[in-house]
């Protein structure tokens, strides 16, 4: 992956300032002397951006029966209705 061009640690503060001043994201981005789009995605980026110090959740494991052996098996995702061997088969 590159290297940003910017310098977003020093500019999200300024961002959040001009936004917090109730500015738009066009308006923002005109006093930052940036594109409108390149505003736009990295506000995206830092509403999915995993929050420093917060751990990801594992997903509970479910019990299923195999739709075709009948076999019990566990499964993180409620989608999965094959147990692995049957899986592997098809």
């Amino acid at each position: 992956m590159r290297p940003s061009k910017y310098d977003w640690a020093r500019l999200d503060p300024q961002v959040d300032a001009l936004l917090g001043q109730g500015l738009r994201v066009t308006q923002v981005a005109q006093a930052l002397e940036m594109r409108v789009q390149t505003i736009r995605d990295r506000l995206s980026y830092r509403r999915r951006a995993p929050r420093a110090g917060t751990k990801r959740v594992a997903p509970k494991l479910i019990d299923r029966r195999c739709l075709n052996c009948r076999a019990a098996f566990q499964v993180a995702s409620p989608f999965l209705r094959l147990c692995p061997t049957c899986r592997a088969e098809c």
